[in-house]
C-alpha cells in the first residue's frame, strides 16, 4: 500500500442521508401550566433556598413549540504510521550493532542512580489503527447537548405532515446542514498529535435525525420587581428542562 503524508491524504467520508423525527405530545396544555405552578418558585429563588411566595408569583402565558435537536452516530477510523525511539542497553564491551544490513554504535549513559551502561538507540515507524465512536447531539444553535437527556417517545407515523401541521411552532436550526456536519466531525474526527503518514483515514455518520420535540414555554413574572422567567416544560414528559 502507497503511504502519503497528512498534507497529501484526503479523508474518505461516508454521510448517511439526514432524517426527520417528530415526537407525539402526551401532556396538553393545561396539564403543563399544572406542572409550572407547582414549581414556579424555585425558578425566582435567591441564593439557592430565599423563593417568594406562590401569590408572587404570575404565570403570563404558556406556548407550545417544537425544538428541533440534531442527533447523529458517528465513526473515525485511522490507519497512520508514527515515529518512535527504541532503546536497547547492550553489554559494556559492545563497540557496534549490525542489524537489518545496518551499523549502530551504542551510546554511553551516564544516570545519577545507576551505574554507566551502554544504550542502543534506533528510530523506528509504528502503524497504529485509531477508532472512535461517537454521539453527538446539538440544540438549534449548534451548542452540544447531552443525548441521554434528550426526552424521548413515540414519533409520528407521518413526519411530514406532523410537520406541516406544527406549521409555524416549529423553530428552525439556525446552522445550514453543512455547518452541523463540520462540527459534528470536529467532534469526531481528531487526529492524535503524533499522526505521521496516513494509510487510510475515514470518517462516517451513519445515523443523523433532525427531532422536533414538543415543548411547552411558560412566561411567568414576579409581581414586586417585575423579573421574568421562561420556565420551558417537555410535551412528553412534563418534566421542566435544562437543556
Amino acid at each position: 500500500m502507497t503511504v502519503s503524508t497528512v498534507a497529501e491524504k484526503k479523508m474518505e467520508e461516508r454521510i448517511e442521508k439526514r432524517k426527520l423525527e417528530v415526537q407525539k405530545i402526551a401532556l396538553d396544555l393545561e396539564a403543563a401550566k399544572s406542572v409550572v405552578e407547582k414549581d414556579k418558585r424555585k425558578f425566582f429563588a435567591k441564593l439557592g433556598f430565599l423563593k417568594p411566595s406562590q401569590e408572587e408569583i404570575e404565570c403570563e402565558s404558556a406556548q407550545l413549540f417544537y425544538e428541533p435537536f440534531t442527533v447523529a452516530k458517528a465513526n473515525y477510523y485511522l490507519d497512520y504510521y508514527k515515529k518512535k525511539t527504541y532503546s536497547i542497553k547492550v553489554d559494556d564491551e559492545v563497540s557496534e550493532v549490525i542489524i537489518f544490513g545496518q551499523t549502530l554504535k551504542p551510546e554511553l549513559v551516564r544516570g545519577l542512580l545507576r551505574r554507566p551502561h551502554k544504550t542502543l538507540a534506533f528510530d523506528v515507524q509504528e502503524r497504529v489503527i485509531h477508532r472512535v465512536v461517537n454521539q453527538v447531539a446539538l440544540n438549534r444553535r449548534g451548542h452540544e447537548v447531552d443525548p441521554t437527556k434528550l426526552p424521548s417517545g413515540p414519533i409520528e407515523p407521518d413526519s411530514k405532515k406532523a410537520l406541516e401541521k406544527a406549521g409555524e411552532k416549529v423553530r428552525k436550526l439556525t446552522l445550514s446542514p453543512e455547518t452541523i456536519l463540520d462540527l459534528i466531525r470536529k467532534r469526531t474526527a481528531q487526529r492524535p498529535p503524533d499522526v505521521g503518514k496516513i494509510a487510510k483515514e475515514v470518517f462516517e455518520i451513519t445515523e443523523h435525525t433532525v427531532i422536533l420535540t414538543p415543548i411547552y414555554e411558560a412566561r411567568c413574572r414576579q409581581v414586586k420587581t417585575g423579573e421574568i422567567r421562561i420556565i420551558p416544560i417537555s410535551g412528553i414528559t412534563g418534566k421542566m428542562l435544562s437543556l
